[in-house]
């Protein structure tokens, strides 16, 4: 008999997703090498210095219309509920893999919903002195350096956050990652880390 799977992204969603995650990645190493020189061999990523310096900025431009468009796909389930606040109460239990002290999670639970708006805070900042920086014609120095400076700080909490993120899909809770890379998930998994999400599936 074929094992049954739950669908939990779509395929555009997960295609925003990775588009999103590449992007990040590529900026942020190309990021590392402009600020310190002993890592610009990771411009040889993109071609060597003189071609990352021209990809950067455009790259962040695809970057930035990822996020507007992740935004767009996600906001309305990412707001905290009463259930959210109680796991957050529990959220000791949940890294410690006590279920049965952690209350219900919907499709997401409250941390992922804080990591959302953590990035999407984040997204606005890289945006934002991003262009300032790609296009400084007209601001001053001081302005200017500001912006490398929260450009730079946007990078390294992007950056922490980047590994957490990956390291709870992959290593901390196995099974995770599989729903961005062919959209479904066992329902076993979903019983175990959503299963308010489940029960809402089931129902339908």
């Amino acid at each position: 008999m074929a094992k049954s799977f739950l669908r939990r992204f779509t395929y555009f969603e997960r295609v925003v997703h990775w588009v999103v995650g590449v992007t990040f990645v590529l900026l942020l190493l190309t990021g590392l090498a402009f600020a310190y020189p002993s890592l610009f061999w990771l411009t040889t990523f993109l071609g060597g210095g003189s071609a990352a310096r021209v990809l950067h900025p455009q790259i962040g431009a695809v970057f930035g219309v990822g996020l507007l468009l992740m935004f767009g796909l996600w906001v309305r389930d990412m707001f905290l509920d009463s259930q959210d606040r109680q796991w957050l109460g529990a959220i000791k239990h949940y890294a410690a893999h006590e279920r049965d002290k952690v209350p219900p999670a919907g499709k997401y639970n409250a941390g992922q919903k804080l990591f959302f708006w953590v990035q999407s805070l984040l997204g606005i900042v890289f945006v934002a002195s991003g262009l300032l920086l790609w296009f400084p014609e007209g601001f001053g120095p001081g302005l200017l350096n500001s912006m490398r400076l929260l450009h730079y700080l946007a990078t390294l909490g992007g950056g922490l956050f980047l590994i957490v993120h990956v390291y709870l899909g992959t290593i901390a809770y196995p099974g995770t990652a599989r729903g961005m890379i062919d959209g479904k998930v066992t329902p076993e998994w979903a019983r175990l880390h959503h299963p308010r999400w489940t029960g809402e599936r089931v129902e339908r």
